[in-house]
């Protein structure tokens, strides 16, 4: 399942933002905002109802998919003591550790200083490539924040009463001033903070400022990588556990954390390095919502908020003479209460010697009732590869009778149909996951930005938090029954108006042990799912399932995407499991060896038989999209859609015969290297009256970057040559 790592989108092709130019306008920016700026109804992060329905909704979902394309190439690794998600065909072992903060690609512009001199700047641009830049509001809003938290008459009390702040001269006694404050400057500013968590923070111990700036905090997925913030808010309690390394803080036991510089040095870069850490704490704490993080100078202070949106960075603002927001602001990111630090205190950990041993999921139940479930803890969960996006999050948990379940929370777009709307609709359809209960709009990312943001943004999209309960299904068993039986499925949705547009190896799931037919393999994730109207095919969607570049672009018709599409991804699902894997949570070390296990235990009879058929069906389906012959790919797919039931029922047969082969005494002993003769396939149809393709030429970037792999004769390929 996301996201949409997938990034929660359309499609995954990068649009590029331009934050050199956003930060070098700042101050026209900034007037734009407060011309917009609307009423200030609540307090960031708490936001009401009736705040969040004063927001505007977003634009369309292909807007949405257009601006908000791209995923960070690098998704966290599972860890072993985190609650579960259903087994899928991807083995856990096979996926590549992408969560380091080393993506070569990102929609920033950085300076020559940045990509030369900075030995940070990797991670600053995976962090915006997720993220996408960051909008900077102006520091007003942070007047907003955490009113709730302390009066200006207890903050007063505190400022005349401590020595740490001279109220006649507004300033902060032990900041030192000058060009080049030194070191100094942390080590006072780590001084104030604890004095504030102690005095006012009513913390009981649970939370405390640790200098780091001697620490190396490990990013999950990459130990190579790490990062040395000046200071870090130490925290304790239901979400928090102590790292798997040997110090004693990390990214999963930290609230918060600032960065200090002097005003002389301070740059843009060193808010978008707030980024990276509030990107790993959203990694390394599984029920976040939003991270926040602190940028301090001698002089100043700025905000940089992320949440399944993005995020915004705040102007600065004047620690001396608004020693009241700073204030606030440290009392807000070290609250006790964990839902002020951005956290969703519906899962709940116990806590034992520091490390998560077993939790609670709250959510309804199929009566719309308030129920609490225990969570599985110690098996491999599925989480999204990004913050920004759909931010799926699975867990596995167990109901009163001991059954176990699955719980899915994720965040879509305004304009987005709600997955369990689809989900309802297939209720009883063989080979879709069973839901048996929903919670939506739990958390919408347009109330956690401040009154003055810029809602009208070309690249802010608000999300909504859903989260769905299903029923959890086994452990892996046979991976070509699995595929087949989804191959039905995903009939059965379209047969039901709905096509699924997401097929991939993450979104099918083991059926349970003993299951009939139809039943072995389990299709998920409908939240790219569209509804085609009631007929079998979708009009007025697009897809990149036949891709092109360059000047051949402006020759092709838009292909939408439809069942076939989906049926094409099937065959990419085969071909990754025949030609990448030896067995379960085992990628084969060489693909191309023909004396490894996988080129002794494939099924070449089956993948020929697939590709074979999809060939032709791609190719028309290619032909179809050429401007000058419009009329002509009119009719194409039309041919092609009039024969919907053949070509699954004839795809469905030839799992169907390569299972009854392996079923039979030797049927999944190793094949002798000599026996590659092959079955007649039968020609796929691709006109009403004709199995032939069309002659009409068409050019050779299908869904993959070579055509040859369809139209080349079976050889052992790794799926990344396909």
């Amino acid at each position: 399942m996301p996201a949409s790592s997938k990034e929660p989108t359309l499609n995954r092709s990068q649009a590029r933002a331009q934050p050199a130019q956003q930060t070098r306008g700042v101050a026209t920016q900034n007037a734009r905002m407060k011309a917009k700026a609307q009423p200030k109804t609540r307090n960031v992060g708490t936001g009401s109802a009736a705040a969040s329905a004063q927001r505007p909704f977003t634009r369309s979902l292909a807007a949405a998919a257009r601006v908000q394309q791209g995923a960070p190439p690098t998704p966290p690794k599972p860890v072993s003591s985190t609650p579960v998600a259903p087994v899928s065909l991807k083995p856990e072992s096979s996926s590549t550790s992408t969560t380091s903060d080393t993506s070569s690609s990102s929609s920033g512009e950085y300076s020559s200083y940045d990509e030369t001199e900075d030995e940070l700047y990797p991670q600053r641009k995976a962090a915006i490539s997720d993220l996408h830049e960051l909008p900077t509001a102006d520091g007003a809003c942070l007047k907003e924040l955490y009113t709730d938290l302390a009066s200006d008459r207890i903050i007063n009390a505190f400022l005349t009463k401590s020595s740490l702040y001279d109220s006649e001269k507004r300033v902060w006694v032990d900041i030192p001033q000058g060009p080049h404050p030194g070191t100094d400057l942390g080590t006072a500013v780590i001084k104030i903070v604890r004095s504030i968590i102690q005095d006012l923070g009513h913390s009981k111990g649970i939370r405390d400022v640790i200098d780091t700036r001697n620490t190396k905090l490990p990013h999950i997925g990459d130990p190579t990588q790490s990062s040395k913030p000046d200071m870090a808010i130490k925290a304790s309690g239901p979400s928090f556990s102590v790292p798997f390394c040997t110090s004693t803080i990390g990214f999963s036991n930290i609230a918060s954390i600032f960065d200090v510089r002097c005003d002389a040095d301070v740059r843009e870069r060193h808010a978008d390095q707030l980024a990276v850490y509030n990107r790993q704490i959203f990694f390394h704490q599984l029920n976040r919502v939003f991270a926040r993080s602190l940028l301090i100078t001698e002089t100043r202070v700025r905000l940089v908020h992320c949440d399944r949106s993005g995020g915004y960075k705040t102007d600065w603002v004047n620690i001396h003479d608004d020693p009241v927001t700073l204030i606030r602001l440290i009392l807000g990111l070290s609250s006790p209460r964990e839902a002020v630090l951005g956290l969703d205190t519906s899962i709940q950990w116990t806590i034992k010697n520091g490390r998560k041993v077993a939790g609670t999921i709250t959510t309804l139940d199929f009566h719309r009732k308030r129920v609490k479930y225990q969570l599985v803890m110690g098996k491999p969960y599925f989480v999204a590869p990004s913050v920004r996006g759909v931010g799926t999050v699975c867990w596995v948990a167990k109901d009163k009778a001991g059954k176990h379940i699955v719980i899915k929370d994720s965040w879509r777009v305004d304009i987005q149909v709600p997955e369990y709307t689809f989900l309802e609709k297939a209720r009883g359809k063989a080979g879709v996951a069973w839901m048996f209960a929903y919670e939506d709009g739990r958390v919408q990312t347009k109330t956690l930005r401040p009154g003055n943001f810029n809602f009208d943004a070309p690249d802010f999209y608000n999300r909504t938090m859903c989260r769905v309960s299903m029923e959890c299904y086994g452990a892996p068993r046979q991976a070509i029954a699995a595929l087949r039986d989804a191959i039905q499925g995903h009939w059965n949705l379209l047969r039901a108006g709905i096509l699924h547009r997401d097929v991939s190896i993450d979104n099918i799931l083991f059926g349970k042990d003993g299951a009939e037919e139809g039943h072995r393999g389990i299709l998920i994730d409908l939240e790219m799912a569209a509804s085609t109207g009631g007929g079998p095919n979708l009009t007025g969607h697009y897809g990149e399932s036949i891709r092109t570049s360059g000047k051949d672009e402006r020759l092709l018709l838009p292909a939408a995407h439809d069942y076939l599409d989906d049926l094409e991804s099937f065959f990419w699902i085969l071909c990754h499991l025949l030609h990448g894997y030896e067995g379960v949570r085992r990628p084969a070390p060489d693909a191309f060896d023909p004396g490894s296990l996988l080129g002794r235990f494939e099924n070449p009879q089956l993948c020929e038989a697939f590709r074979v058929y999809m060939a032709p069906i791609v190719k028309a389906k290619g032909s179809s999209r050429f401007r000058k012959n419009a009329a002509i790919g009119h009719t194409i797919l039309q041919d092609l859609y009039h024969n919907i039931n053949h070509h699954y029922t004839d795809i469905i047969s030839f799992f169907d015969t390569a299972l009854e082969k392996l079923v039979r005494p030797g049927g999944e002993a190793p094949r002798r290297e000599e026996s590659t003769s092959l079955p007649p396939t039968p020609a796929a149809p691709v006109g009403r009256t004709s199995g032939s393709s069309p002659s009409t030429p068409v050019t050779a970037n299908l869904k993959r970057p070579r055509e040859d792999v369809l139209n080349a004769p079976v050889k052992r390929r790794r799926l990344a040559d396909a």
